[in-house]
């Protein structure tokens, strides 16, 4: 992504179906590794663009796939570039059903690590998940990125806001919003999930070097399984096809 001179991104945007095993996930980690969600990736199998006076659109037909099993994910995208810079998305997703529930579906995005400001439109202040969010409220909440993370002495997936409208990452003069007409979930971080997978205590934890943003369509619940019952099964992220929709926006100040 390049804006008004800038480029946005350290690597390339991906899709993403992974996260840090929580305490609670501790027996269902088995059945994602069995999967192999901890080894997913994305496969193109065609992309076409068309181009007119309004913009430029990429249609691509994709796969979240991994070695040794079938395809997790069929993904139908289209990626709308317009005049003003603003990018929309909209995927359409089919998951094998014998595959388990997924942990995760979204984007990730490795930002500047320059863009430290966060802003957002959802449950806050603290972390929210679909089956934890009883003590977060709806609001408009202003952040460091770094202080977004959810410090637990065993590094895990942490942080994330729960039914958000919109999340803006920036530095003071530039930066970029991720919206939806749809509520999604959104986690910003200066660790990757792999390495607060890798970590065995907090102190163990190194930077990434980068702003890490996930705009997630949804995440698996997070339950009490460490010590009680699996996730509910209302609260488990278990859809065999769903739709995915969110615009992209960076802007200068």
């Amino acid at each position: 992504i390049q804006f008004a001179g800038r480029d946005y991104l350290s690597r390339p945007m991906e899709l993403n179906i992974w996260r840090a095993p929580t305490d609670n996930d501790r027996y269902l980690k088995e059945e994602w590794k069995k999967a192999h969600y901890d080894e997913a990736y994305t496969r193109a199998y065609g992309i076409k663009m068309l181009q007119n006076q309004h913009g430029v659109r990429f249609c691509g037909h994709l796969a979240v796939v991994a070695a040794t099993v079938q395809k997790i994910l069929d993904v139908e995208i289209t990626w709308e570039i317009d005049g003003s810079g603003k990018i929309s998305s909209a995927m359409s997703v089919q998951k094998e059903e014998e595959f388990p529930e997924l942990p995760r579906f979204g984007v990730r995005l490795f930002l500047g690590r320059e863009l430290e400001n966060i802003s957002y439109f959802g449950m806050g202040p603290k972390e929210s998940y679909r089956d934890k969010h009883q003590g977060a409220r709806h609001g408009c909440y202003h952040s460091k990125v770094q202080e977004m993370h959810e410090d637990y002495i065993r590094p895990q997936e942490n942080g994330s806001h729960f039914d958000c409208d919109y999340v803006e990452v920036s530095n003071g003069q530039f930066g970029i919003a991720a919206a939806s007409g749809q509520p999604f979930s959104f986690n910003a971080s200066v660790y990757t999930q792999e390495e607060l997978e890798r970590a065995a205590h907090n102190y163990e934890l190194e930077e990434s070097g980068s702003t890490v943003l996930c705009v997630d369509y949804a995440l698996n619940g997070i339950g009490s399984n460490s010590c009680g019952p699996a996730v509910l099964e209302k609260y488990r992220f278990n859809e065999a096809a769903f739709q995915f929709r969110f615009v992209l926006v960076p802007f200068v100040i």
